[in-house]
């Protein structure tokens, strides 16, 4: 039920992190925890602490700590701070849910199944049913999360960024994947993210494409790359998730983000998981409203009139039809493309484009 779901784009205000730092903002915070003098234990972060739950440093990953963990899911150190530990600098460590074993990793050779996401709702992980939604808004680089309405836990703020449920320090989400997923490489640019190796709107293209990145980035994950456009050098740098023109000091966020795989089914979204899929209602109250992003941040809503020659219930029903496909329309004159796997709005003359979005009234 596809109605029950909102799609979180850069441009939105709320609580969903503009950082691509892989920080895990799951662990509970404490006004006590981290004491200054404490510091990530070095042979635990060498996976060969001999005093374990007794040692005096904290059994955490090092770069979470620093809040610049690339590994996000699949870091096989823990991203939860103890209290206990943090207080005392001693004490037992919680098991963490993310961490791997061999019970609940993917098998990098299940070729069946490309990606896998899963909700722990307090009683371990389990699938998501149908969980192309998530990934195809996962896919999207300018999505920063979705909202998930009428569940048991209310309403679950799904954080893209931090791989994180917003406010629900109990609840996780993590998306496991096998070593054959495809990783897409994007900058933001003047008018939306722009995918490394293709096209931008002034017909630019960068010499390093998503292949040469994803290389690079799992030789080094806190490494750079560097290359030249118009006699203008560039440095990725994988670590602060940037592009920076060398010469002016701009910078640029970058996404690295999977390649959708739609399902072979091609079936629709009946439930969240196997616990949620008897809360949602036979029919929603809320009734859906498109809206397309304007200048300073403002939304407005799809009306016809004047030249519009389409209404917020158009895009509606089309986008029921094909969640992810498009449809055009016209507005004096001039050819739009909605497209709904990506969430934008683009004038075919000018190939201006903007992000578009569904919310519920």
């Amino acid at each position: 039920m596809a109605s029950n779901y909102e799609y979180v784009s850069d441009s939105s205000v709320s609580d969903f992190g503009d950082s691509d730092t892989d920080v895990q903002s799951n662990s509970e915070p404490d006004s006590d925890s981290a004491a200054p003098q404490q510091q990530a234990c070095i042979y635990y972060n060498k996976g060969n602490c001999r005093n374990g739950e007794m040692c005096r440093d904290l059994h955490v990953c090092k770069y979470f700590l620093k809040g610049s963990c690339h590994y996000g899911n699949s870091c096989q150190f823990s991203h939860v701070m103890n209290s206990n530990q943090t207080r005392r600098g001693r004490g037992k460590r919680t098991p963490r849910y993310r961490e791997r074993s061999r019970s609940s990793s993917l098998d990098d050779t299940d070729s069946s199944k490309p990606y896998r996401w899963q909700l722990n709702l307090g009683q371990g992980w389990e699938d998501v049913a149908n969980d192309h939604i998530l990934e195809a808004q996962f896919s999207r680089p300018n999505t920063k999360g979705i909202r998930i309405y009428n569940t048991p836990c209310g309403a679950l703020s799904i954080d893209f960024t931090r791989m994180c449920i917003l406010k629900k320090t109990n609840l996780q989400v993590r998306r496991k994947y096998s070593r054959h997923c495809k990783w897409q490489w994007y900058y933001q640019g003047n008018h939306g993210w722009h995918q490394y190796g293709k096209k931008d709107a002034q017909g630019n293209v960068s010499p390093v494409n998503s292949s040469k990145l994803e290389s690079e980035f799992q030789n080094n994950r806190r490494g750079t790359v560097n290359f030249t456009i118009s006699s203008s050098n560039y440095e990725i740098r994988f670590k602060e998730m940037c592009q920076k023109n060398l010469s002016t000091g701009h910078r640029r966020r970058i996404r690295r983000r999977p390649k959708y795989v739609p399902p072979q089914d091609g079936g629709r979204l009946s439930a969240v998981t196997n616990k949620l899929k008897t809360s949602w209602p036979s029919s929603s109250k809320k009734t859906p409203l498109w809206q397309f992003s304007g200048r300073g941040g403002n939304w407005h809503n799809f009306v016809q009139r004047g030249s519009c020659t389409v209404t917020s219930a158009d895009i509606e029903a089309e986008y029921q039809r094909n969640t992810q496909g498009s449809m055009s329309f016209t507005v004096n004159g001039d050819q739009y493309i909605l497209n709904f796997s990506r969430m934008t709005q683009t004038n075919q003359k000018t190939q201006a484009t903007r992000n578009i979005r569904r919310v519920m009234q």
